[in-house]
C-alpha cells in the first residue's frame, strides 16, 4: 500500500473514531413532565406528547408524567425546578411574569416550547330563563346574583375574579347586592346549578367539553358574551380576543364573544438547548398525528406555535432553533 493511500485510510479511520464519541455522548435524558390530574384532558395530552418527545430524545430516555393540579401548580413546579417541562395556559404564564395573583414575585426562569395546541374560551353561563343579559346588568341593577366558580386559588376562580373586575365588580360588591360567590368543584357547581341554588357559573371550556355540555341538557343554560371593554381589560392579563362559534354546544344558537387561550408547553430555562430542541421537534413533527387523536387540537397551526401571544414567556433557545430551521420563525 502506498504511503499516500495509507495516509488516506488512516485519516478515514481517524475521522470515524472521532465521530463515534459524539454519538455515544448523547446520554439518555430522564425528564419530569408536569401535566394534570389523572383522567383529565391534559393528562391524556401528556401521554401522547410524551410518545412524540421520545421519538427525538436520545435512546433510553424517559419522560415521567406528573399528576398535578394543572396550570398554576405546573408553573410553580417549573419555577422551583421540580419539573423539567409542563403544560401551562398563557394567561397563567403572563401572571407569573408579572408576579400577579398566585405568584408572589416575578417568574424569570420559565421558557416557551410549543404554543397554541388547542383552544379554550371563557364560559359564563346562566339559567336559560335568567333575566341577566350581560354582566353589566349586575352592577347597573345591583342584582343579588349567586355565582359559582372553581375552588379558591384555582385557575377558574382567578379567571372569574378578573372577569368581574373587568366590569368594575368585586366579590364584596356581589355580596353587598345580596348575592354570593360559591367556590367548589364543577361536580358540586353542576348540581347547585341544576337545583337552582346558583344563577351563574364562570370558568373556562373547550369546544364540546362534557362538563359544559351537561348543563345544556339539564337544566339548560345560556352563554353570556363579554363587552369590548372587558376584552380589552383581559388582554392586559394575557388573554386573546376569541369568539366561540354558534352551535359549539346544544342550544347555543349565537356566537359567544370574549377571550380565549390555548394549552402551551414550557420548560425550565435550565433545560439544555439540545433537549429543548429535541422535545420541540418531536412534538411539531408529530403534530398531524396529535391533531387526529384529539379533536380539541383541530385548530392548532404550526405557525401559531412560536407566537408570543400563545406563550407569554420568552422562547427557549432550543425551541427557537427548531422553529428557525423549520421556517416557522424568520
Amino acid at each position: 500500500m502506498s504511503t499516500t493511500l495509507k495516509s488516506k485510510v488512516a485519516g478515514l479511520i481517524l475521522g470515524v473514531s472521532l465521530a463515534l464519541p459524539a454519538v455515544a455522548s448523547a446520554e439518555p435524558a430522564h425528564l419530569l413532565f408536569a401535566a394534570a390530574p389523572t383522567g383529565s384532558t391534559w393528562y391524556a395530552y401528556a401521554g401522547t406528547l410524551h410518545s412524540a418527545m421520545l421519538e427525538e430524545l436520545p435512546p433510553g430516555s424517559s419522560v415521567a408524567i406528573m399528576n398535578t393540579p394543572m396550570a398554576i401548580a405546573n408553573t410553580k413546579l417549573l419555577t422551583g425546578e421540580r419539573a423539567d417541562i409542563g403544560m401551562i395556559f398563557p394567561p397563567v404564564a403572563n401572571w407569573a411574569a408579572q408576579g400577579f395573583g398566585p405568584f408572589d414575585s416575578k417568574v424569570e426562569n420559565v421558557r416557551g416550547l410549543v404554543g397554541g395546541m388547542d383552544q379554550y374560551y371563557q364560559r359564563i353561563t346562566v339559567q336559560k330563563d335568567s333575566p341577566i343579559k350581560s354582566l353589566a346588568d349586575i352592577k347597573e341593577q345591583k342584582l343579588p346574583v349567586r355565582i359559582g366558580t372553581g375552588p379558591r386559588g384555582s385557575l377558574n376562580e382567578y379567571i372569574a375574579r378578573l372577569i368581574l373586575q373587568s366590569y368594575g365588580l368585586s366579590y364584596e360588591d356581589i355580596e353587598s347586592f345580596g348575592g354570593n360567590v360559591a367556590m367548589n368543584s364543577f361536580g358540586v357547581l353542576r348540581n347547585q346549578f341544576g337545583d337552582n341554588q346558583i344563577d351563574m357559573i364562570i370558568g373556562i371550556t373547550t369546544p364540546g367539553h362534557p362538563n359544559t355540555a351537561q348543563l345544556s341538557i339539564a337544566p339548560g343554560q345560556r352563554f353570556l358574551s363579554l363587552s369590548d371593554e372587558s376584552v380589552a381589560y383581559l388582554k392586559e392579563y394575557g388573554f386573546s380576543p376569541a369568539t366561540m362559534p354558534a352551535n359549539t354546544f346544544e342550544g347555543q344558537n349565537e356566537p359567544v364573544e370574549g377571550v380565549g387561550f390555548p394549552t402551551s408547553l414550557y420548560a425550565n430555562k435550565a433545560l439544555s438547548e439540545e433537549l429543548a430542541y429535541q422535545i420541540t421537534k418531536g412534538i411539531m413533527e408529530n403534530r398531524k398525528r396529535l391533531k387526529q387523536q384529539f379533536g380539541s387540537m383541530a385548530s392548532w397551526k404550526a405557525e401559531e406555535s412560536a407566537k408570543q401571544e400563545n406563550l407569554q414567556m420568552p422562547l427557549h433557545p432550543g425551541a427557537e432553533r427548531y422553529y428557525r430551521e423549520a421556517g416557522i420563525l424568520k
